[in-house]
């Protein structure tokens, strides 16, 4: 199949109204708001819908052409979403922040700060003294912003039309990488749906940093996936990937762990001979010595220190959520054993109102279109298996399951935001597994979507029932 059949999306625009309808039922006092009924149907009938009819449309396009296409097409959707949601937080919340603003408002404020002391003549301080405080792991976002501002004169707005151009050139890596890995029908489907992923459009219109930290893993991917598959292992080449994979821990330290455990797996571990015995040898020396650079010091201690506390940390902090006002009670049973089988459809939609989480229930439709369309993620590596082809995309699943695992055991297993780095690979097998999908996987479509329903449900039940409100 070259297509995503219309088959499939029906059934999933179905169920999403189905499951709403359902909890409204059940929790009749707790009814979501018709503001996030609007905002959860216009993401999951337009990801379904257009993912169907484009992928139509587009199909004859040569390469060229679908680049361009797809390229100005999510750079105008990004842009449109970032002008309404900016004045909508505007009216909403009396800033240009989302609701219960936290992140967003540090890192605005920590660059403000930056600004001030470049203008003040000691922005040493900074380097010098406040990270060595802090840690590298975060500061990449606040001097990203504070050279931004330097630039646009503290300007919010331009901020998210430079996240609304990272993250449509995103979609053009995406495409890439899943013609190099897959095929060219799998990859025009997989840049379709992450041209309409709510998930990606929903960041641009933030100050939070997922929309340039997946930037930036998805080039680094881009460009590894490329040295493994052309052998050009040059000096410039290797440099970009030590470069970008650097950048990656002034972001999150772990997600930088994952994305060069994939890269040394990937190459160590493949079938096929890259090159000669010599240039091997080179290559392995040159990267081994790139390692200690970029696990020395500070960035080690920050891998290793996360690594120790992992179980105390998942401990801590289900039991902070449990404790905090307006927390759920039910949380503090949260570990790993739970978390690990859930990982790939988790997290699961907000269908209720629950006061003080708008963020929650506004991204209901976003996580809903997770939910089910990783079903032809499972689909993809079962087919990979089958063909046993799974060791021509290692760094693709080696990534992917590195760093689930690692958000498995960690105190953010069900936060979207943490989810947003593996959210480009989860469509990128997703785009292939459509493409291996015929009428036995029917049955089983069916089937994935009652339970995955039921397991909303309950989900949503937990939440009301945590807080004593059913």
């Amino acid at each position: 199949m070259n297509h995503l059949s219309t088959f499939f999306t029906s059934k999933a625009i179905i169920a999403y109204f189905s499951v709403l309808m359902i909890c409204a039922w059940l929790f009749v006092p707790r009814f979501l708001p018709f503001i996030w009924i609007i905002s959860g149907s216009l993401a999951v009938f337009s990801f379904f819908y257009f993912s169907s009819t484009l992928n139509v449309r587009w199909s004859k396009l040569n390469e060229k052409v679908f680049t361009r296409k797809i390229f100005l097409a999510s750079l105008f959707i990004r842009i449109v979403y970032v002008i309404i949601i900016y004045s909508f937080y505007l009216i909403k919340t009396g800033s240009p922040f989302e609701f219960s603003a936290g992140d967003s408002k540090g890192y605005h404020g920590t660059a403000l700060w930056i600004v001030e002391m470049f203008y003040n003549g000691i922005i040493e301080y900074y380097f010098n003294e406040y990270l060595n405080i802090t840690g590298l792991s975060d500061s990449g976002w606040p001097m990203t912003l504070a050279i931004i501002y330097l630039l646009s004169f503290k300007n919010i707005l331009v901020v998210r039309i430079i996240n609304a151009i990272l993250s449509a050139y995103m979609v053009v890596l995406i495409f890439k990488i899943a013609k190099r890995n897959f095929n060219v029908y799998a990859a025009k489907i997989t840049a379709i749906m992450a041209m309409l992923l709510p998930a990606f459009i929903y960041y641009s219109g933030t100050h939070l940093k997922e929309t340039m930290m997946v930037f930036l893993l998805m080039v680094f991917i881009e460009r590894s996936d490329k040295l493994l598959h052309s052998r050009k292992f040059t000096f410039w080449n290797i440099i970009q990937i030590v470069i970008l994979g650097l950048s990656l821990f002034l972001f999150r330290t772990v997600l930088a762990a994952a994305a060069w455990f994939a890269l040394f797996s990937a190459f160590l571990l493949s079938s096929e001979k890259l090159m000669s015995q010599y240039y091997r040898v080179v290559i392995i020396v040159w990267l081994i010595i790139s390692s200690f650079f970029i696990f020395s010091g500070k960035i080690l201690n920050e891998v290793s220190g996360y690594v120790g506390m992992r179980k105390t940390n998942q401990e801590q902090k289900y039991e902070h959520f449990s404790t905090r006002t307006g927390a759920n009670q039910l949380a503090k049973y949260g570990n790993a054993a739970i978390f690990i089988p859930l990982i790939i459809p988790a997290p699961f939609p907000t269908l209720v109102n629950i006061p003080g989480q708008e963020n929650a229930m506004m991204i209901n439709g976003d996580l809903f279109t997770r939910n089910i369309y990783v079903f032809f993620v499972f689909v993809a590596f079962y087919v990979l298996y089958k063909k046993k082809r799974l060791r021509k995309n290692l760094l693709l699943s080696i990534f992917l399951f590195s760093y689930l695992l690692i958000l498995a055991n960690s105190g953010y297993a069900l936060s979207p935001r943490f989810h947003m780095p593996a959210l480009p690979f989860l469509l990128l097998f997703a785009g292939y597994g459509i493409t291996q999908t015929n009428r036995n996987f029917s049955s089983y479509y069916v089937l994935y979507i009652i339970g995955i329903a039921i397991v909303i449900v309950g989900w949503n039940w937990f939440k009301l029932a945590g807080r004593g409100l059913v």
